[in-house]
This record gives C-alpha cells, sequence and structure tokens, in this order.
C-alpha cells in the first residue's frame, strides 16, 4: 500500500510541475506569439510562397527572371543579359552594347537589380 500512495503521490507532483511550466506568460500577462506573416524572410511577401503579391503574380523564378530582364532592357548599353538562379543569390551575364563603359553598364545593372530584386544575392559580371 505505501508504494502505491508514494507512486501516486509522486504522478500527482509530476503533473503538478508539468502544469505549471505552460503558458509563457510576459510581465503584462500577455502570452508571446509569433507572426510569421509579411515576415521578409528571403523577401516573400508571407510564408506560404504560393500566395499572389501586390502585383498579383506569384513570387517563382520565372516570374523574377522575366522582370530582371525588363528592368535590365531599360539600361542604357545593356544590349544581351542572361540569368541563372541558385538561390538566394541571381547571377546576371551582360553583354554591353558597342561604345558603352562596361564597368559603367555593370555598376548601374548591378544597382538595378539590388534595388528591384532585394531577395536574391545579385551577381553581375560582363560578357563580350
Amino acid at each position: 500500500m505505501l508504494s502505491s500512495r508514494v507512486l501516486l503521490g509522486t504522478l500527482a507532483l509530476a503533473a503538478a510541475i508539468s502544469l505549471t511550466a505552460c503558458g509563457n506568460k510576459d510581465a503584462t500577462n500577455n502570452y508571446n506569439s509569433k507572426s510569421y506573416g509579411h515576415d521578409g524572410y528571403m523577401g516573400l511577401s508571407n510564408s506560404n510562397p504560393h500566395l499572389p503579391n501586390r502585383n498579383g503574380e506569384f513570387l517563382n523564378q520565372d516570374t523574377d527572371g522575366d522582370f530582371a530582364q525588363s528592368k535590365l532592357k531599360q539600361i542604357p548599353g545593356v544590349d544581351k543579359a542572361s540569368i541563372v538562379f541558385r538561390a538566394p543569390d541571381m547571377f546576371v551575364t551582360v553583354t554591353p552594347r558597342k561604345g558603352f563603359d562596361s564597368a559603367r553598364v555593370k555598376a548601374e545593372a548591378l544597382t538595378v537589380l539590388q534595388f528591384n530584386m532585394p531577395r536574391y544575392n545579385v551577381h553581375v559580371n560582363m560578357a563580350r
């Protein structure tokens, strides 16, 4: 009988101790919680990458590549550009037009892509 009372008491004490650890309240008696929506992780607009962004498009490398190509076409001096994604990196190879300074075209392409594609580490190389 004594051993069953000790066992029952031990179980009751263990249950009481485990219940006191629940609830993680802070000083204002509010429960701590995290929100993962729009958290900016890897530049995603939400934690679910298949949700459309504010332009109605889905975040994927196809639309990102098309967007980057359209931004590169706006830069004077860019003849052609090829883009390769290896998340979280975007590797861009730019062929400048004749008569344009390669260093200036490279710097402008890097600036434009870093500004417009913040979720990628942009690397720009020049081809001839």
